[in-house]
């Protein structure tokens, strides 16, 4: 392949020969970019000379920007065309030599009196003399190669600009594969690769409709971070309202870059795209550059694409820090059971939570007032983070705010922001049982903290709350009632896809248990072992007594290695349950794939349950039973079946194949298949499929055997 030079080189030689005249192309300082072509032979002498003339001439006729005729010589005539290239430099195309028509002798004569090179004088013989018209024909093939030229030029130009940009691209795409990427790196490693960009930040969201610059990268300078805009202010706040990608260019003179100018920054163009994940926006990428005035459509598309790595970028990395919160979460939860096994000392555990919750909160301080007692008089105060004074002012001010009367309730039943002396202060009442203990408070650098840090603070107060109330009466029983809602509370705000799993799964195995006519206490021990399925055996052990409740756990996680074993009968009905209804929820397939009798009616109750529009069970119906046991009254006539074909359709509910029904009714293969047709023919429907969920929805279950 060809390169670019040697590609120009031969549409020089190629109009050399076509206009007959020398052609060459030099930079604005008259030296040479190529070298010259000529149609004839050109002694050594005269080249050179026209090299060195070349370099007296160019410079006083840069300015032009038109095509001229000069004469290298008086007389000897030249073109002199002007021409751009992509790089923002100009060349020039120059051609010769000819003479104006009826000029050689004249020329001849007038160089061998005033020209001293004799090598010259070849040159002005070898001239052609042409009209005028044949001077514009000249010129306009000239002109031409040019056009060429620069069409290959910028062809070649757009190439390597696109290996560029693909290069940068695979680069900025592998970075996201490295483990210690962040949004701070990333942006980071956009400004330096990036030449089109001389600044790039990023706004996160920091209050109701304000928006605070968090990242900001414009070689060293990061004077923009901590700077706040609302929501429709300036370019940055109206991309925001817009929630779009959008582009300005020309904006040296627009009042909106005042959010810049006040720092020293002047862009002239700008780009900003607002980052959204899972339908919600999380703030604003931006960057821009201080001159160029205007973006190719190319880098506009590049700044799309780099937008939508950022969010890439942005959610691998929320993804990391919902990670590491969660184990600081449950190393949290840990360290709060363990201490409240250990110590029965209310004092000596809310200093524990103190430093737990600004931990957790990301707090500069945090305190709590109480009684140790909730009939007692005596109000104590802990704090953490706090100086002295503030430590001193501010108790005086709890106490005189929540401890002048007696509550027998909490004074406000939702976290509220409070502000003193200059800081906002999170607070929530500690209460169990119904028992106004104190307050909890935290230190926040915001009047509308997240939601999130508010349930943090609940579940902070609530365990505050049992451990004071564990403190003043300490019997087992309602030791072992408090922690189990305390477990409840801490997985609301720790884990509640667990928690929703659970109730779910609780609710499932609730219905389940009816439509298998158990009773309310073999109900109740299965949702309480489904809340507690999760904790370690060892906790199970020390703080839940109850030996049955243990078993089922124990058998439960057995079930979870060894699902085949759903039929040994020493497994509990109980734990089968509870490994049905819990695993059901988290991964429906894999109950679905048990072959088991009671697995098979449990997947049968399901199908059923999901057509049904009211929940009508085995023995609580409003009809109440007929002749046939469990079947509602009238159920043999509204679907119009023989005392056989119900026989049959009530083993097929309960999973029976054909050969399996002909062997439990001492019947024929056939005629169980006769029957069958039979059936779906009453029904109205075309497989057992379907037959199974319309006899569900008409409130039958088949009791098991």
């Amino acid at each position: 392949m060809h390169s670019r030079m040697e590609s120009i080189q031969e549409i020089q030689n190629v109009y050399s020969l076509v206009t007959d005249l020398f052609i060459g192309i030099v930079d604005e300082k008259g030296d040479s970019f190529t070298p010259f072509s000529f149609p004839q032979t050109v002694e050594i002498g005269a080249l050179t000379y026209i090299q060195d003339r070349l370099k007296e001439i160019i410079p006083n006729s840069c300015h032009f920007e038109d095509s001229l005729i000069y004469d290298f010589i008086p007389g000897l005539k030249m073109y002199i065309i002007p021409f751009r290239l992509p790089f923002q430099r100009t060349f020039f195309l120059v051609s010769g030599f000819f003479l104006e028509e009826g000029t050689k002798h004249e020329v001849l004569n007038f160089s061998g009196k005033t020209v001293q090179d004799t090598s010259l004088f070849p040159l002005v013989l070898q001239a052609k003399e042409y009209s005028e018209a044949a001077k514009q024909k000249k010129l306009r093939q000239l002109e031409n190669a040019c056009k060429l030229i620069g069409q290959l030029w910028a062809a070649e130009h757009e190439r390597m600009q696109y290996q560029k940009k693909m290069r940068e691209m695979k680069e900025t795409v592998h970075f996201l594969s490295d483990p210690q990427a962040d949004v701070d790196s990333f942006l980071t490693h956009v400004q330096k690769r990036t030449d089109a960009l001389d600044f790039i930040g990023f706004a996160v969201k920091s209050e109701a409709n304000v928006f605070t610059v968090k990242y900001f990268h414009s070689g060293t300078d990061r004077s923009m971070i901590g700077q706040k805009f609302m929501l429709g202010e300036g370019f940055l706040g109206q991309a925001m309202a817009a929630e779009k990608f959008q582009i300005w260019t020309d904006i040296q003179e627009d009042p909106r870059t005042h959010f810049f100018k006040r720092f020293g920054l002047l862009p002239s163009s700008l780009f900003c795209a607002p980052v959204c994940l899972h339908g919600e926006n999380k703030g604003l990428l931006f960057g821009g550059s201080f001159h160029r005035a205007h973006w190719e459509e190319f880098l506009v598309e590049e700044f799309k694409f780099l937008s939508s790595l950022f969010q890439s970028i942005y959610l691998i990395s929320s993804l990391k820090n919902q990670i590491n919160s969660q184990r600081i979460q449950w190393f949290t939860m840990n360290e709060i059971l363990r201490h409240l096994a250990n110590t029965t000392d209310g004092e000596k555990l809310l200093s524990i939570f103190l430093d737990m919750s600004m931990y957790l909160m990301e707090s500069p301080a945090a305190c709590v007032v109480f009684r140790k007692n909730r009939l007692s008089e005596q109000i104590s105060f802990l704090s953490r983070g706090m100086d002295e004074t503030l430590r001193s002012v501010y108790q005086k001010d709890l106490e005189s705010r929540f401890f002048t009367k007696p509550f027998h309730a909490a004074p406000f039943t939702k976290p509220e922001v409070y502000r003193f002396n200059d800081q906002w202060f999170l607070e929530y009442p500690i209460i169990c049982q119904e028992h106004f203990y104190g307050i909890l408070s935290v230190a926040v650098d915001q009047p509308h903290p997240p939601q999130k840090s508010k349930e943090c603070l609940i579940t902070l107060a609530n365990v505050c709350g049992i451990s004071l109330a564990m403190a003043e009466n300490g019997s087992e029983m309602n030791r072992e009632h408090e922690f189990y809602h305390f477990l409840i509370d801490l997985e609301q705000y720790f884990r509640p896809d667990i928690l929703h799993h659970k109730r779910k799964a609780k609710e499932i195995a609730r219905k389940f248990c009816r439509s298998l006519d158990l009773n309310d206490l073999f109900q109740d021990m299965i949702q309480y072992a489904i809340d507690l399925i999760n904790l370690d055996s060892a906790i199970i052990q020390k703080y839940f007594p109850n030996k049955k409740i243990q078993k089922y756990i124990e058998m439960y996680h057995y079930l979870l290695e060894n699902p085949m074993d759903m039929k040994e009968e020493k497994i509990p009905l109980e734990s089968k349950i509870i490994f049905l209804a819990f695993q059901y929820e988290i991964d429906p397939e894999s109950v679905r794939q048990l072959t088991d009798q009671l697995s098979q009616a449990f997947i049968l109750f399901l199908e059923g349950l999901e057509e049904e529009k009211d929940e009508m069970t085995p023995g609580k119906t409003d009809e109440g039973k007929g002749e046939d046991g469990n079947v509602p009254h009238g159920f043999l006539q509204s679907v119009n079946l023989s005392r056989r074909e119900f026989e049959v359709l009530d083993l097929v509910l309960k999973g029976a194949s054909n050969q399996e029904i002909a062997e439990k009714l001492s019947i024929s293969y056939h005629t169980v298949k006769n029957h069958m047709t039979n059936i779906l023919q009453k029904l109205g429907v075309s497989d057992r499929a379907q037959a199974i969920a319309k006899i569900y929805q008409m409130g039958y279950f088949p009791k098991l055997d």
